[in-house]
């Protein structure tokens, strides 16, 4: 069950503050998928073009988000069981891409704009929010090698963090525990990288 705050928050993001350029942006965000091409290709110049020290650094970033996506987050959403507002509640508006192949298309169909349809699901997997600690982890691996690059990508995953609630994916308070958690996997594979590979004595992340 949401805290009678969770509606009252979820209601004001997801259907009061609105509008139609955020219909398409936070949707968006959320696209992992269609970004990818971007991302994968921002990687393989950082490896080329970086150093020794980029190249520690995207090793950080693919154990924190396979830590924190494929063990923590997934074993938390069988283990909680959380429904998503989307298929708890009718007063939910789920905000999507257009269909598109392959999926970087996607950016450039219209959004899809619809009234949730509760399926009577007494088990979900909204908390906690994968997008979320992905994104928190990464952010925080970043900025522990780059400062300037982690903040942007702390403002990043902020945004995302926020276009979840917007498109009716999680309840507000799956978003503090999920930035939390994703902070926690990005100060910890630093740390043991520090003392792995660097052989320097810790130092907190920016």
């Amino acid at each position: 069950m949401p805290f009678p705050w969770d509606l009252s928050l979820l209601h004001q993001i997801n259907s009061v503050w609105s509008h139609p350029v955020l219909d398409w942006l936070m949707p968006a965000l959320s696209a992992i998928e269609a970004w990818l091409p971007l991302i994968i290709a921002a990687a393989l110049i950082t490896a080329w073009r970086g150093g020794k020290r980029a190249r520690i650094m995207l090793l950080c970033l693919g154990i924190a988000i396979g830590l924190g996506d494929g063990v923590i987050s997934n074993t938390l959403k069988k283990t909680v069981g959380r429904v998503r507002p989307r298929d708890a509640r009718p007063d939910v508006i789920i905000r999507d891409l257009g269909h598109g192949s392959p999926a970087f298309m996607r950016l450039f169909q219209p959004p899809v704009v619809k009234p949730s349809e509760p399926n009577g699901a007494t088990r979900g997997k909204s908390f906690p929010s994968s997008h979320t600690v992905n994104l928190f982890a990464a952010a925080t691996v970043i900025a522990s090698f780059y400062r300037g690059a982690g903040i942007l990508m702390y403002l990043l995953a902020a945004a995302v963090a926020w276009s979840r609630i917007y498109c009716g994916a999680h309840w507000p308070s799956d978003i503090p525990p999920s930035m939390a958690l994703g902070m926690l996997v990005g100060l910890l594979v630093v740390a043991v990288a520090r003392r792995t590979i660097f052989r320097e004595p810790v130092k907190p992340a920016v």
